[in-house]
């Protein structure tokens, strides 16, 4: 008999506005944030880009920041040894044109459809709020007003991460400042192999690499007491088990596989757009 499977508690969200102090007339905190932002060390205007600038603060890192239209949150990119003007414009210039969705929605992470350009593989541009990175450790209050832009692919983000796992994506696992980089596919599982003593501790599931997740499958072959569940960048729910061979569910009906056709369907389900 198939069990249904089990709900992930959804995370909530709370809209955080953020606002210059209401002491402090709009036109004044911009001029204010763009003075902080141009006296950055090594600052430079980016060009063809208004009220944006580029520094680097290493050798081979490139930082952007660029100001909202209305001058109070700023959007800010990050390149190491890959850095592409014409790509940071496009993402820039795309972040600009729909910032009332980069400012205004509540969850911690999210990717923005529609976006591209000439010569890369990227389709859609991600953004972190505040809360969840530290762009600007030292400066608390810069921090609390940007928003973290990259060019991103649509199998990396579901939008439902909560604070720490957008952290964890955006910090540790999406290398967001490899301009030059391939996709980190969102790959969410929960499983438990007791021939191997591999698993993930509790009930908690936890974000591993494509290749770490294929590995693990396929060391679920011919262990009946194995389990494994998977979830998407689509928030698709999966739960894959061995009973003399595969068996896939996505809490409907259970779909036979063999050991090359599991493969396929794994690779399917967490790269397919």
């Amino acid at each position: 008999m198939i069990e249904p499977l089990p709900e992930l508690p959804r995370p909530e969200f709370t809209v955080i506005h953020v606002e210059s102090s209401p002491e402090v007339p709009p036109d004044i905190a911009r001029k204010l944030l763009a003075a902080k932002l141009s006296a950055l060390p090594g600052a430079e205007p980016l060009p063809g880009v208004p009220d944006a600038w580029k520094w680097s603060p290493a050798p081979g890192f490139v930082l952007l920041a660029a100001m909202s239209s209305d001058g109070r949150p700023v959007f800010r990119m990050s390149s190491k040894d890959s850095y592409d003007a014409e790509l940071c414009r496009a993402v820039l210039a795309f972040a600009r044109e729909r910032e009332a969705e980069v400012i205004d929605r509540p969850e911690p992470l999210i990717a923005l459809p529609g976006f591209s350009c000439l010569g890369r593989d990227f389709d859609v541009v991600g953004r972190i709020r505040p809360q969840a990175h530290r762009l600007f450790p030292r400066d608390p209050d810069l921090n609390s007003v940007v928003f973290g832009i990259f060019p991103a692919y649509s199998s990396e983000i579901s939008g439902t991460e909560s604070v720490d796992q957008a952290s964890e994506r955006f910090g540790r696992m999406l290398k967001v400042s490899d301009l030059n980089r391939m996709p980190s596919p969102y790959v969410l599982v929960r499983f438990s192999n007791p021939k191997s003593g591999a698993g993930t501790i509790g009930e908690l599931p936890v974000f591993v690499s494509p290749d770490y997740f294929v590995h693990e499958l396929r060391d679920l072959e011919g262990v009946e007491a194995a389990r494994l569940e998977l979830w998407n960048h689509r928030n698709e729910k999966w739960r894959v088990r061995w009973d003399g061979d595969w068996r896939v569910s996505d809490g409907g009906q259970e779909i036979r596989m063999t050991g090359d056709e599991i493969v396929l369907w794994a690779a399917t389900v967490i790269s397919e757009r």
